[in-house]
């Protein structure tokens, strides 16, 4: 780690290269006259390990999804592990990693809005010349409204952090191919809590791949308390809101596609809700 400060310090302008998948997906990616010099990630060791300790489970920035579905449905959330096996190939999940899969500045693929509903945390290094500064920070604060990546040239994602409590519900739908297609793809992760019918905690993200990723915080706290199953009234007015700031809060116009296929998640995932706590009874 002491040597990646050191030349990230002296390459400041340097590509970081996790897996790569995404940078070689690009046209003319290298070498071209105009690309910068390239760090590779994968010979640092303190990125590639996966800890787990009574209260965490922590996770390197490097490894990759494959290694991370061979943690096991013991350990590993359900949303995160549904999440990773419909994500691209077997073949390409062997490559991509965690912290390329947060940190691709063009387009966000599913993870980040996963991590979100899980309450994830990231450590972020900031490289100041000889010396390092390292904080936790939630996942969200990562990205501004419209999901683009805040973070600074001189700052590295190294690790994510998951806590142990398991949430009673969660799902993740998507449809779209974010590659080819990124303003047809929509995401949605899902996760919620209940005790004896009543919510104690709701979390949902809605993933526009190259516009939007919105956290619907206003929602979440409104069904603080709520009790399942919920009405047809409850559910139209969660949709109607949801899609209100999805509207309100996108600087660019959204395709038709995304904004039918956001509404019909948001419905589904709660219906979903609804089936199981009555199931339940």
């Amino acid at each position: 780690m002491s040597d990646l400060v050191s030349v990230a310090t002296r390459f400041p302008n340097a590509t970081l290269w996790a897996g790569g998948t995404f940078i070689m997906s690009r046209e003319n990616y290298y070498p071209t006259r105009d690309s910068n010099d390239i760090i590779n990630l994968s010979e640092v060791p303190e990125l590639t390990r996966i800890n787990r300790t009574d209260r965490y489970l922590e996770i390197g920035s490097m490894v990759t999804f494959e290694q991370m579905l061979k943690v096991g449905k013991q350990v590993l959330p359900g949303l995160l592990q549904t999440t990773l096996e419909q994500t691209a190939t077997m073949i390409l999940r062997r490559q991509i990693t965690l912290g390329g899969a947060i940190c691709t500045q063009q387009v966000r693929l599913a993870l980040p809005g996963t991590l979100y509903a899980l309450q994830a945390e990231v450590e972020v290094k900031t490289c100041l010349g000889p010396k390092t500064e390292t904080k936790w920070t939630e996942i969200q604060r990562l990205y501004d409204r419209q999901g683009v990546l805040q973070l600074k040239r001189n700052e590295i994602v190294t690790r994510v952090r998951l806590g142990f409590d398991r949430d009673n519900f969660s799902t993740f739908i998507a449809a779209g191919m974010p590659i080819q297609n990124p303003r047809e793809t929509v995401y949605l992760s899902f996760a919620c809590s209940y005790n004896q019918s009543v919510i104690q905690n709701f979390r949902m993200c809605l993933n526009f791949p190259t516009s939007l990723l919105l956290v619907p915080q206003e929602i979440d706290m409104m069904m603080q308390g709520t009790l399942l199953p919920l009405t047809s009234q409850q559910i139209g007015r969660v949709v109607r809101s949801v899609m209100e700031e999805v509207l309100g809060s996108s600087t660019s116009e959204i395709p038709p596609i995304q904004i039918e296929r956001a509404r019909s998640f948001v419905e589904s995932a709660l219906h979903e809700l609804n089936a199981q706590s009555l199931s339940e009874r």
